[in-house]
């Protein structure tokens, strides 16, 4: 009911009255409508926080579940019913013991029950049949649901769809398990370490090498597992690794633990890029390499030392003697080069076979190195030459000690398949910058001189000198020269006469090869016989000669007087030929000469082949009706045993006793003609230039006798105009 208006000024109690009633029911109808804003305010917020998890439900393509403690499903959300196991009224109110396989719903209960006692929890993997009977895989996250009534305990489960990661893992589990059956199974050491040097993984092959099982080496770093040295070597290997950023090759050797073998291992370390572009790993492949080293050292070895006495070899030396002038050229340092070659080695290498001429090369070169110090070097460069490389020569005279102790040690025997035997050497050297800066000339200038050493005596030591190269130059002209001598026509045989020192009558000549050159002149037997004799040309110049002397005999021959036999000297060398006796018939028969009006001179060294080749080709010149002399007798190395083995008609005494006025010269003269009395030969004096020489040779019963007394050699055209008889007194 409404009171009537009162006025303040008449009833100001009353008017207080009405005022404060009033003032009450305006404040509780303020009350009241804050009240219903608030509400309207919560319920805005409310709906706004519904419409905004809706829509978080709505855009995630999780599922999300509520569930109790023992996993009974209470809601669910997705935007993908058809991912559910089942379907969603399906699912309300069952459990997971009633949805899932057995094992699947331990894994979802033990889930829940760890989210009861830490509040959360994740990561758990559950394997889900889909309604259309496809399997998945969901990685769930659970948490406890956030509420006001403790007895209202529910949990919210995020399942996760990770189908493909779950695949991709599958397919990486599957390359890797492929990729550790292949480190499994090949011999090289494969390993991966981090940063910090700490093994993550390896292979078998390495787990043999450690001697451990990975389980052992995983944690473990090098210096836990090899020396320190080595372990340190490892350490800065992989830092260098992963400071170049790229592959990295580095080889050492270690000692494996399962045999105690010592190998060498060729290491290949590259930094593994983590995500972040940073090096996370090092990976290393180690691979034996001890025989493909014994190898490579084999080849080197094959390249550059003489497989026969272990010496470097030519290309060695050269190498070195290169490098030293280099090292040597701003301070002038003497450098010595000696060249070295024995005496006589092709006889003892073809009379005694060559294992035993090998077997001496091998005595020579330790010979050798014991007179050379250790800084310098000894190398064989081929047959029986070696060379040496001086690097410690302070003056000249040096290398003339060194050269004199290097012949000293050849003074003492070799042993060679039981027997001594003496060899002598000759030795060239030429000196560093004295006589060249170059390496090619240095061996050069030694070379001659140690040629003109050979040619001086043997068993000697020469320097060089610009003379001895002149020499050379004209050595290796007159072997131009006498290349072509034959086709020029300026080669001539000449006669001496040999005569019967009893009556004077000439039985028969000696061919002696003479050389005219067109512009050299008269060239000496004594320069281009050696020539010949060295380089080979005397095979040819011999085949020549006793075409010319056999045609020359049939010739002195052809009247039917009394026979003239021509005697032709064969070279040593024309020997090595096979077929000789068959080269010898077919130029008497081109020649129309009998065996009988020649006679074939040979040399004491050929003797001393004991090889049946030599045997054979005498013994068959023999049955054609040719006679065989030893010229020169004497001189050479005279073994009587030899006159008995081979089939020798005639011995010739050599010049150097006949000219001698020494009384043993005399004896042995003597000596001579009393052996070849006893074995039936006939015995010709050489170099008789005397009538005392002749009676000499007559009152000790010698046959015949040839010499400057009776004629000096002359052209077929001048011996025939000789009378028969040439008796001199």
């Amino acid at each position: 009911m409404k009171l009537p208006s009162l006025s303040r000024k008449a009833f100001p109690v009353a008017w207080q009255i009405e005022g404060a009633l009033t003032t009450g029911r305006s404040t509780e109808r303020t009350s009241r409508i804050a009240n219903v804003d608030e509400r309207r305010l919560a319920d805005q917020r409310l709906t706004e926080a519904l419409e905004f998890t809706e829509g978080i439900i709505a855009v995630i393509p999780d599922i999300l579940l509520e569930m109790d403690r023992n996993g009974r499903y209470l809601k669910v959300w997705t935007k993908h019913p058809e991912t559910l196991a089942a379907t969603e009224q399906h699912l309300l109110g069952k459990t997971v013991n009633e949805v899932l396989p057995p094992e699947e719903a331990a894994v979802a209960l033990r889930a829940i029950r760890e989210a009861d006692e830490r509040g959360v929890s994740e990561g758990h993997t559950i394997r889900i049949v889909q309604q259309n009977g496809e399997t998945r895989w969901f990685e769930h996250y659970i948490a406890k649901r956030p509420s006001s009534k403790p007895s209202a305990k529910t949990f919210l489960v995020v399942s996760r769809d990770i189908t493909e990661r779950k695949q991709a893992e599958h397919v990486l589990g599957e390359a890797r398990t492929r990729l550790l059956t292949v480190l499994q199974t090949i011999p090289d050491m494969v390993w991966l370490k981090d940063v910090d040097g700490v093994y993550l993984l390896c292979n078998h092959a390495f787990e043999l090498l450690i001697g451990k099982a990975e389980s052992e080496i995983v944690g473990k770093t090098d210096f836990d597992l090899f020396g320190a040295d080595l372990a340190r070597f490892f350490r800065e290997k992989d830092l260098a690794a992963i400071s170049a950023g790229g592959v990295l090759v580095n080889e050492e050797w270690v000692t494996r633990s399962d045999n105690g073998e010592h190998i060498l291992l060729e290491t290949r370390k590259v930094p593994i890029i983590g995500a972040e572009g940073k090096t996370a790993a090092t990976l290393g492949v180690s691979r034996d390499i001890t025989e493909l080293n014994a190898s490579r050292e084999k080849i080197h070895r094959m390249a550059f030392f003489d497989s026969l006495t272990n010496l470097p070899n030519r290309a060695l030396f050269y190498e070195r003697l290169g490098q030293l002038i280099a090292d040597t050229a701003s301070h002038d340092q003497l450098i010595g080069v000696m060249m070295i070659d024995l005496d006589h080695f092709k006889t003892i290498n073809d009379t005694m076979g060559h294992p035993i001429g090998d077997e001496l090369l091998c005595q020579v070169a330790t010979r050798l190195n014991t007179v050379v110090g250790g800084g310098d070097t000894v190398a064989r460069l081929g047959g029986d030459e070696f060379a040496i490389l001086l690097a410690s020569i302070r003056h000249r005279e040096d290398l003339a000690r060194i050269a004199d102790m290097l012949l000293e040690t050849f003074n003492e025997p070799f042993l060679l398949d039981g027997k001594e035997f003496f060899v002598s050497c000759s030795i060239g050297a030429a000196l560093h910058p004295d006589d060249s800066t170059n390496a090619d000339d240095l061996v050069k200038f030694a070379d001659s001189a140690m040629y003109s050493a050979k040619r001086t005596g043997r068993g000697s030591f020469q320097f060089y000198s610009k003379e001895l190269m002149a020499g050379a130059k004209n050595r290796l002209i007159l072997e131009t020269e006498l290349r072509r001598a034959i086709e020029r026509d300026e080669l001539e045989v000449h006669y001496q006469p040999k005569v019967l020192l009893g009556t004077g009558m000439m039985t028969g000549s000696e061919a002696l090869l003479r050389w005219y050159h067109t512009e050299l002149g008269t060239v000496s037997p004594a320069q281009f016989i050696p020539i010949a004799e060295d380089t080979g040309l005397i095979v040819d110049l011999g085949r020549w000669v006793l075409r010319e002397a056999c045609r020359t005999a049939a010739e002195f021959n052809a009247d039917g007087e009394p026979p003239h036999k021509v005697a032709i000297n064969l070279s040593s060398k024309q020997f090595q030929r096979p077929d000789l006796a068959e080269t010898i018939a077919k130029i008497l028969d081109e020649t129309a000469c009998r065996p009988a009006w020649i006679e074939i001179e040979i040399t004491e060294s050929l003797l001393l082949d004991e090889k049946d080749e030599t045997r054979a080709i005498l013994s068959a010149l023999r049955t054609m009706g040719i006679s065989i002399a030893i010229d020169d007798f004497g001189t050479g190395y005279s073994a009587l045993s030899y006159l008995a083995r081979f089939p020798i008609d005639t011995l010739k005494i050599d010049r150097s006793f006949i000219n001698s006025a020494d009384a043993r010269s005399a004896e042995l003269v003597k000596a001579i003609l009393s052996i070849a009395r006893c074995l039936g030969q006939s015995v010709v004096a050489e170099g008789v230039e005397t009538i005392e020489q002749a009676a000499f040779l007559v009152a000790n019963g010698c046959d015949s006798a040839q010499g400057f007394l009776y004629s000096k050699p002359l052209p077929k055209s001048e011996i025939k105009k000789l009378p028969r008889c040439l008796k001199v007194w």
